[in-house]
């Protein structure tokens, strides 16, 4: 039987301060698609965000902005965005508190010089400099420092990463309500203040829901790998959720296969048991 895979990035196709996968890695997805699989990326980064490496490779699709912006065949046929008014609810929230923001949209992500400043502070702790200067996600980054009508002017933004923050991600979750799902971060090392924010009802799952649809395929024919806290809607959705011996705790719980650490070629190895390779 045919099957539709879906590979989280950050680790899980690619290590923490990499960005390219390894060639054990790659080998196993070149190897499954001659074997008649469809491979799909399923990331909470936006479309722009992900790596050219990643972008370069034969992947059928992608589910970008956790489920926000889907791709199959070449063709979009999914992209949820907040609007003005969800995105002044985020501003209005933590914008002007000691939190640091990027809005993440398909063609590029938009932050203010402060906001910026605490990722820098944040990721310079995990990364060496040379990465974060490399990632997408600040390579031609819009700084716009005026607040005023900042809602208006980018309603088309489909997700928020977020660090530093005021509020413990209990309290940011009740500060935004229904409208919003607030997850922990996908940094090398999660805490409570870091995290994501997307549109209530749009995730990994749904966006997975769009690409077994537009193929014509069943929700029994869907494989998952992942590690992080916005994989645990995929690793349940999918008929098998693999996570990554890298994974915390309670994402490998939510799964219905542990593998090894992605430095040990986890994806390969998982795949191998599954018969894939």
């Amino acid at each position: 039987m045919k099957k539709i895979l879906f590979f989280d990035v950050d680790g899980t196709l690619v290590d923490f301060g990499a960005s390219t996968m390894s060639k054990n890695t790659s080998d196993a997805l070149i190897a499954a698609k001659k074997n008649g699989h469809k491979i799909f990326l399923c990331t909470g980064r936006s479309y722009n965000q992900i790596y050219p490496s990643l972008k370069a490779f034969d992947f059928d699709g992608t589910v970008a902005a956790a489920g926000g912006y889907v791709v199959t065949g070449g063709k979009v046929i999914t992209h949820h965005v907040y609007g003005a008014d969800k995105m002044q609810k985020i501003i209005d929230a933590v914008g002007s508190n000691n939190t640091g923001l990027i809005f993440q949209t398909k063609d590029g992500s938009i932050t203010n010089n402060k906001w910026a400043d605490r990722f820098v502070d944040a990721f310079s702790g995990q990364f060496d400099m040379t990465v974060i200067q490399d990632n997408p996600t600040f390579k031609d980054i819009i700084i716009d420092d005026d607040l005023t009508g900042f809602a208006t002017r980018y309603p088309d933004v489909e997700s928020t990463i977020y660090c530093n923050c005021d509020y413990h991600i209990d309290d940011l979750r009740k500060i935004l309500g229904n409208d919003f799902v607030v997850t922990l971060s996908s940094f090398k090392e999660p805490e409570p203040y870091s995290g994501e924010i997307t549109l209530a009802g749009v995730n990994k799952a749904t966006g997975i829901a769009d690409v077994v649809n537009a193929l014509g395929m069943s929700q029994e024919d869907t494989i998952g790998f992942g590690d992080g806290q916005n994989d645990f809607d995929m690793l349940r959705y999918c008929n098998i959720g693999v996570a990554m011996g890298n994974a915390a705790d309670e994402v490998k719980e939510s799964a219905d296969m542990v593998t090894d650490d992605i430095k040990d070629d986890g994806l390969s190895n998982a795949m191998k048991k599954l018969g894939l390779i």
